[in-house]
Formats: C-alpha cells, structure tokens, sequence
C-alpha cells in the first residue's frame, strides 16, 4: 500500500464547501489520487485529482501547483483533457490542493494496448501512428505555450468510448520538479524511468524535444508491444537511456516498415538536436506514414533482447531515493540523476 492508500477513504467526502462530492477511486500513483466526482452547481461527473498529503504540507508547492493548475486550464483541444477548477480543501485534517478535470469514460491507452498485445501481440501499426499523431497534436498546442509535459506515456493518454485520444497531467510532472519540496531537492528528477529522455535522466534542462523522445518511446511500445529499455531498477534503465541504443521495432515486429523504424529512431535520438524539431513535424511524419501503409497485422518475434542498462555503475550514477512503485494512476518517480555526463 502507499503512503496514502487510505485515499480511497475519500469516496463520500466533498470539496469546496460541498460542490464537489467525491465517488468511486479511479486511479491511485505516488503523487495523487483520482476520484470519479459529481459536480453539484453545473450536474455533471467530472474526474478530480487530489494531491498527497506529503506534498499537500508544504505552501511553496500548494502554489506552484496552483499555477500549473492554472496555465493547463488555458490548453483547449479536442486531444487535451480539460482542466476546470483548482484549489485546496481541508481532507483528515490536512491541506489538500485538487485539480478538477474533465471526466473521460474510456480506457488507458495501456490497456487498449493490453488487449491488442493479447490478440496480435503488439498494436496494428497503422492504428499505432494514428493515436500517436494525435497525442503530438495535443503536445503541439502546449508546446506553443511554453508548457512541456515531462510525463508522457501510456498511463497518461486515455482513449474514449469513440476513441479519441485524451492526454492528461499536463503540468503536474514540472509542479513535482521545482525543487520546492523535501522530495525533489536540489537536482532530483520527476518523471517516469521507462520513458525518460536521456536529458531527463541527466538531470539537466527540457523542452519540447524531450516530450517528443518520450513519445518515441510510447510508439515502441504500441508497435512491438515491448518496451526499448527494460531492467529491475530505474537506476538501470536510467543508465540504458543515457548510453544504449534500442534494437530497431521491426527486429521485434517484421511487419513493420523502414519508415516506421525511421520515424522511431529519430525521436529517439540521444541528442535532442538530431529529433524531430517540434510535435508537428513529428505529427506530419506519423500521418503521411500512415496513410502509405496497408493494414497488417504484426509479426511478433520471440525473444528479441532489448537493452538492459546492465552496465550501470554507482560510481556514475547515485543512489535512487524511491517514494513508490508504479500503481494505477499517474505515478512520478524522483530519483538522483548521475553526476557525470553521459
């Protein structure tokens, strides 16, 4: 259990002198929970994110929060899960700072994968480019207000009963990283091990392209239902980020095409220079490859190794100060970047 699994004791309570009545647990990480809500002045559900205790004590986080909130809130698209409301409550005696989201009846784009991965053993690559293309719209609108999302994966992109895509925690990921709180001093990094850009794993300064190395990453994952850097500890797959280079996705899946290894190799690149210069260019990349493919089901090859990290050492990269395993939910996962450059 986490450190706030008595969370879900929530359902029931209310927030905001009584607007907002909390319901069913959605969604449980290291820095929140998520409750399905009913919204009592405009009578409609909406999804609310309440923030854990440990991060709720401390006020310079409460407004860095509060800001975040704020200038996700000014995000408007059709792929962008809305943002309606921000504050804090008094929850069991303590400050709690919520986010009050639009509510999406749909799946994680993980378990939509889930169910491919189970039927064909990794996502139709057409299908794949389509979802992402519409993942790098969302990022293409906070990119152009200045917004990087830090966070990108499965577990943050929801798909609706329609199948559209909605991207969520814009904001949050950068909020943890301020370095305001007791959990992320001085040159600690928030985000999540298996998608990190190699700048992120290095402690050092992100924009736009880092967002667009973590979605490299995600289409990986969609077309060959693995992961291009797997290991037991962050600290491992951090060190795979920084010094190994991925197999190519059609050495896993034979029926994917040059262009789509093409496309995955570029946002993977260790330079952030030699990516994709923006979401649109990446975007434009993705829908003219799909439009060329014809349908095919994926050609799994078993056993295909990808790279491990299996050469970190804790002379280069500190000790891991963990806060919490990955659960369901958003989860972010400090810990020190290494010392030295890659």
């Amino acid at each position: 259990m986490s450190q706030d699994a008595a969370q879900d004791r929530y359902a029931g309570r209310s927030l905001a002198g009584g607007r907002y009545q909390l319901r069913d647990l959605l969604g449980e990480g290291g820095m929140a929970s998520v409750h399905l809500a009913y919204d009592s002045v405009l009578d409609r559900q909406v999804a609310i994110k309440t923030l854990h205790t440990d991060l709720g004590r401390e006020q310079a986080f409460r407004e860095r929060f509060r800001r975040e909130a704020q200038a996700v809130a000014k995000l408007t698209h059709t792929n962008i899960v809305s943002v309606f409301d921000t504050g804090e409550d008094d929850l069991d005696g303590m400050t709690t700072p919520y986010i009050v989201m639009e509510y999406i009846e749909g799946k994680p784009l993980g378990s939509v994968l889930d169910a491919d991965v189970a039927q064909l053993g990794a996502m139709p690559s057409d299908k794949a480019l389509k979802i992402t293309a519409d993942v790098l719209a969302a990022l293409e609108i906070s990119h152009e207000m200045g917004l990087v999302h830090r966070d990108i994966k499965p577990g943050n992109v929801m798909m609706t009963k329609r199948n559209v895509v909605k991207v969520m925690d814009f904001g949050i990921a950068r909020a943890m990283q301020s370095g305001v709180t007791s959990m992320t001093q001085t040159g600690m990094v928030v985000g999540t091990p298996q998608y990190l850009s190699p700048e992120q794993a290095l402690g050092r300064g992100v924009d736009a392209r880092s967002d667009l190395y973590s979605v490299g990453i995600m289409l990986f994952q969609l077309t060959t239902g693995r992961l291009p850097f797997e290991a037991d500890s962050p600290l491992a797959i951090a060190y795979a980020h920084v010094q190994e280079e991925p197999v190519a996705p059609s050495s896993i899946n034979r029926s994917l095409p040059p262009a789509v290894d093409a496309i995955i190799a570029r946002a993977l690149k260790k330079n952030p220079n030699e990516r994709f210069p923006s979401a649109e260019a990446m975007r434009d990349e993705c829908l003219r490859v799909a439009a060329s493919l014809q349908p095919v089901a994926p050609s799994i090859v078993p056993g295909v190794q990808t790279a491990s990290g299996a050469g970190v050492s804790s002379a280069v990269f500190p000790p891991i100060d963990h806060t919490g395993a990955p659960q369901s939910g958003s989860v972010q996962t400090p810990y020190q970047p290494p010392t030295t450059g890659g």
